[in-house]
């Protein structure tokens, strides 16, 4: 066979991409004398005014996230409070270019020190904010092609529309942790791995703030939610987090760690509670964990009335004036205040009674105003003029398109994809002809934009089906014609694509106490089932609802996912074969809602899974050789070990694999999981093509692990390492 190295390269250890940040916001690109000139004119009311962020529905005409400013509102927030920075908003990039510049012009002009907002959007999957942005698939979407490079170019995408608005803060990316099935930000989350997590989301950190091409200046991301947000005991959103200190370290630090590397600018908190104590409040975990353990020098700011929510949610302070004091003294640099001036009024309170110290208040402010300076907007704050942003708009939605098609998992497939194009297809299910089901939240609203709201320039399942099965008969059926007339036209059909899953929904919204789908779907499910034709069950979805009673019945099974603007023309290309499937899950799909857990179980537990991490399915077909060390025993914890795998396309047409490196630990004091993560690659290979992949393993990379303190162990005695179907002993003595 011939020999291709054409791989998609994860360069990856255990410890990532350490070293010096590919740039860095928050400290080194700042004008020093202009910051300490400006401390030491600063009034007090104007540096707490600095680290104040308030909505956008604030200052609005209408009292909501349209982009038409209340001249009265706005001048008391800017000019009466000394309001430093703005969140949300939506609007088409016209609205937002004009709102951004009044907002500026009217801080610069009338301020008494003529200083520039910092306004931030929470752009979490493409420039959802923006009526004419590029609407990508969510995140756990992404982790599911195994492919870094195309998250940073999603991430660049979203940083160049972005910055195109005037918009110079994203707050994203999700750096939580997806193991928690139940948790209704899973589908934010880059999946269950810790690895995978860190991997993507140091990628997109370097996406959005190195290659942009945008503004000389950049825009800045920010890491959230620190930490142990997405681990809540119950499942639902905001709620308790029980999470020992050891799983802490190992599990939940790498990602911000990463990030951290990588150069982010900002961490948003978490805005639940860690074993009994808000993390907003948590001095142990902002001050000691992010500023103390990973160095981490950038802004902190808070979630949406998180420092209230210490009181009227999690009952830990006696009153907001306490809550603010707390949040202070933990590490909070910004506070999301939003609608409310209070922060503003009990920090001054604070000072003056000795509790805080102006010193203390020095401290954020110098940050925040580096952090203005480090984004250029002292040099100038408005958006860009006369460009030719939308010349761009082709190439974002061919990424887009790239990104869904790479992101979507084949399941099962009992040979009846790929489709022949001359049959009659009837399509069905809750999102057929739907296109909110396939943005889901975050999509120009917080839980996601009715259907007339959504990109004009997007498609439907179904329609996408017309445009890809020309020469094939498609219709679509649903429940609401009745069920004489919906069976009478199922029966009529050669293959059926049903498709099944969530509304959209966000946070706290999508909180519910089953996996199971509901009642009504659950019904036409196995109605449609009953009747004996050939399903293909599509599962448009931002969490792994159960559908094991339905896949034993279904001829083929598709993870679709929250796959965004360009979801439907992919999925179409997959079901016809014009795309071969690549997608591996980047999550563990659950057999029953009792027992859900991440693939990284301890030995004292046993794996039970409907389709295990990482797997997924191709229309082509790989195989691959034993594994090969250049040794079997380490000399010493930095010697190095290189292991190869070659894998090669043995199936008719070109495919793309994930390729996974695992080890499993020998016994020792603090148990160690089955096997866990430590190396991906993507490979691309032509028919009868073979591709090389080495894994370089060293010991105190690659064998080490967090004790309870954060110190790292490092455990001698005899490891395995397993890739594809194959292991192979490794000894470190």
């Amino acid at each position: 066979m011939k020999k291709l190295l054409r791989i998609i390269p994860i360069f990856l250890t255990v410890i990532l991409i350490s070293g010096t940040p590919e740039k860095d916001f928050s400290l080194e690109k700042s004008n020093n004398n202009l910051i300490q000139n400006l401390m030491a004119q600063m009034s007090l009311d104007e540096k707490i005014g600095q680290m104040t962020m308030m909505c956008i529905s604030s200052i609005s005409a209408n009292g909501d996230k349209t982009l038409f400013i209340h001249p009265d509102s706005a001048l008391k927030a800017i000019v009466k409070y000394n309001v430093g920075s703005f969140i949300s908003g939506f609007g088409t990039m016209a609205e937002w270019k004009d709102f951004v510049t009044k907002l500026q012009k009217m801080a610069v002009t009338q301020s008494r020190h003529k200083i520039p907002l910092l306004i931030g959007i929470d752009h979490v999957h493409g420039a959802n904010y923006i009526k004419e942005g590029t609407i990508l698939p969510h995140n756990l979407n992404l982790s599911c092609s195994f492919d870094t490079s195309l998250v940073r170019k999603c991430a660049a995408l979203t940083a160049d529309e972005t910055l195109e608005a005037g918009i110079r803060w994203n707050l994203a990316p999700v750096l939580d942790l997806g193991k928690n099935a139940y948790w209704p930000r899973l589908y934010e989350t880059f999946g269950e791995d810790p690895f995978v997590c860190a991997a993507f989301g140091a990628a997109y950190v370097s996406g959005i703030q190195t290659d942009s091409k945008g503004m000389p200046s950049g825009i800045a991301a920010c890491g959230k939610h620190f930490i142990g947000y997405s681990d809540p005991k119950s499942g639902w959103d905001r709620t308790l987090a029980e999470i020992p200190d050891q799983l802490m370290y190992e599990l939940f630090v790498p990602p911000f760690r990463e990030a951290i590397n990588r150069g982010i600018s900002s961490i948003m908190l978490n805005s639940g509670e860690v074993n009994g104590v808000p993390v907003h409040a948590s001095l142990e975990l902002v001050n000691d964990l992010l500023k103390g353990y990973l160095n981490f020098k950038g802004i902190v700011v808070s979630d949406i009335k998180d420092i209230q929510k210490i009181v009227s949610m999690h009952r830990f302070a006696v009153d907001e004036k306490e809550a603010t004091l707390l949040a202070i003294n933990a590490g909070l640099d910004i506070s999301m205040a939003c609608n409310s001036y209070d922060f503003i009024r009990y920090i001054k309170e604070l000072v003056q009674e000795g509790k805080i110290s102006e010193q203390r208040i020095n401290m954020s402010v110098e940050k925040i105003l580096r952090f203005k300076s480090s984004l250029g907007l002292f040099n100038d704050p408005y958006p860009a003029k006369n460009t030719n942003w939308n010349t761009e708009t082709e190439n974002h939605r061919t990424i887009a398109l790239l990104a869904a098609e790479n992101s979507i998992v084949l399941l099962k497939n009992d040979g009846i994809l790929p489709l022949n194009n001359k049959a009659n297809i009837a399509v069905t299910g809750i999102a057929a002809n739907s296109k909110l089901h396939l943005t889901g939240g975050w999509t120009f609203d917080w839980n996601g934009a009715p259907e007339e709201r959504q990109p004009k320039d997007m498609v439907t399942i179904l329609d996408a089906l017309k445009q890809e099965f020309k020469q094939a008969n498609i219709y679509e059926v649903s429940s609401s014609q009745g069920e004489h007339e919906s069976v009478k036209l199922l029966n009529e059909a050669d293959v059926i694509i049903l498709t099944a899953g969530e509304k959209p929904y966000s946070e706290f919204k999508g909180n519910i106490n089953d996996l199971a789908l509901d009642e009504a779907q659950d019904k036409w499910i196995k109605k449609v089932l009953s009747l004996g034709k050939p399903v293909i069950l599509t599962l448009i979805e931002g969490r792994p609802r159960l559908i094991t009673s339905y896949a034993e019945k279904a001829s083929a099974v598709v993870f679709a996912g929250l796959p965004g603007m360009k979801g439907a023309e992919a999925l179409s290309g997959i079901l016809s074969g014009r795309v071969n499937p690549s997608g591996h899950l980047s999550f563990s799909y659950p057999l029953a809602a009792g027992h859900v857990a991440p693939y990284y179980q301890k030995f004292s537990d046993t794996p039970t899974v409907l389709y295990p991490f990482g797997y997924g399915l191709s229309y082509t077909q790989f195989g691959s050789s034993e594994i090969q060390l250049s040794d079997s025993i380490f000399r010493s914890s930095t010697d190095t070990i290189n292991a190869n795998i070659k894998i090669s396309n043995i199936g008719s047409r070109e495919g793309k694999d994930a390729v996974l490196w695992y080890i499993s630990y020998p016994n020792g004091k603090i148990t160690r999981p089955q096997k866990i993560l430590r190396q991906f690659s993507k490979v691309e290979l032509k028919p009868g093509e073979t591709g090389l992949l080495t894994f370089k393993i060293i010991p105190e990379q690659h064998f080490s692990y967090p004790d309870k303190t954060g110190k790292i162990i490092l455990q001698r005695g005899n490891y395995k390492l397993f890739c594809e179907n194959h292991s192979v002993n490794l000894y470190f003595p």
